[in-house]
């Protein structure tokens, strides 16, 4: 029996649109059952910026993160800001008890793109990528030239 061009998988635009959802639902899925029913679990993976994640999930967590419904289950000044300190040349252990980082924690934690930095991190982006969004960027620019770096 010949097949009609209804029977053939959709292709272009509409086969992306249908992949993009998918994804969505895929990543949106196993957050929500990670939230529910291993919460411990999704810390441990929020925390550890070197563990592989399925992209769908990866990416439902940074949207989750981005929108501050999963603010309680990070604290970014504490897990982001040291690795991006590193980005731009600082040693976080150096500079914990200096007066600047009581602000830039202060900033850290009020961010509008921490999931947007969780993702960057976890793919190694450099400091010129993380200077589209780090609002210590600048801070921790002029604290390296001050230190030398």
């Amino acid at each position: 029996m010949p097949t009609s061009s209804r029977n053939i998988a959709p292709q272009g635009d509409g086969a992306r649109l249908a992949d993009a959802l998918a994804d969505y639902l895929a990543g949106e899925h196993a957050l929500l059952e990670l939230r529910y029913c291993a919460p411990k679990r999704l810390s441990a993976l929020i925390h550890d910026l070197s563990r592989p994640l399925p992209s769908p999930l990866e990416r439902a967590l940074a949207r989750g993160l981005n929108s501050g419904e999963l603010a309680d289950w990070l604290g970014p000044a504490e897990t982001l800001m040291p690795p991006m300190m590193s980005r731009f040349g600082l040693d976080p252990e150096a500079w914990a008890a200096a007066p600047q980082a009581a602000e830039w924690r202060v900033t850290c934690r009020a961010c509008p793109q921490v999931g947007t930095c969780w993702q960057a991190l976890r793919h190694g982006a450099d400091a010129e990528a993380c200077r589209a969004f780090c609002l210590n960027a600048e801070a921790f620019t002029a604290a390296g030239r001050e230190s030398g770096h």
